[in-house]
């Protein structure tokens, strides 16, 4: 089946490089226009929709009602916990930039990123929720729009690909910038994914 996993249209939080302090950060008017044109170059696309599937935070289901504008207006928007992003812990609020401005937890957490962040999560526990979502999306079976985060949707491509999950992560290499989109293949059953390591 084919999949379309889009970032969510950018925020203010990202445009000032910070951590969300809340999921209730709305896309700002670069994100809207960011949108609106990763829909108009999905209806210029051969894919055709059936479902979105989005995280349940505000950015996300913002982003998914405008995707749902601009292709299909009949189109049903599933909220998916599972696709939340990581949760930052300690960090939200705060710069992603070490320095005077910023904070050393976020470059310390990189050098172990499978690992939990002080109050938060780790890889481990985003591929968790992912490799539930990979599941219910192959069982579904319909062609699908997956809308969610940057950190979630590097670990679902890893997890769909069968990647080395803390390789993807450290060459950046299924990284989405905000508003835009990938085209997947997704297995029924999925690719079986490598085995997770412990988390701490």
């Amino acid at each position: 089946m084919q999949l379309i996993l889009v970032r969510h249209g950018r925020t203010q939080a990202n445009a000032q490089a910070r951590f969300p302090l809340t999921s209730d950060v709305p896309l700002d008017g670069v994100g809207r226009e960011q949108v609106t044109r990763t829909g108009q170059l999905l209806v210029a696309s051969d894919f055709r929709p059936e479902v979105i599937h989005s995280s349940d935070a505000a950015r996300a289901l913002q982003t998914a009602a405008a995707l749902r504008d601009v292709i299909d207006p009949d189109l049903s928007i599933t909220p998916r916990p599972e696709l939340r992003e990581l949760d930052w812990g300690e960090l939200r609020g705060r710069s992603i930039s070490p320095g005077a401005a910023g904070d050393t937890s976020y470059a310390r957490w990189q050098q172990d990123p499978m690992s939990r962040l002080p109050g938060g999560e780790g890889l481990v526990d985003v591929a968790t929720r992912v490799d539930g979502m990979l599941r219910l999306l192959a069982d579904d079976g319909r062609p699908a729009i997956v809308v969610s985060h940057a950190v979630t949707l590097t670990v679902l491509t890893a997890r769909i690909h069968g990647w080395d999950l803390l390789e993807t992560w450290r060459t950046h290499r299924a990284h989405l910038p905000p508003g835009q989109f990938r085209r997947l293949e997704l297995t029924a059953p999925p690719v079986p994914a490598r085995p997770l390591p412990r988390r701490t």
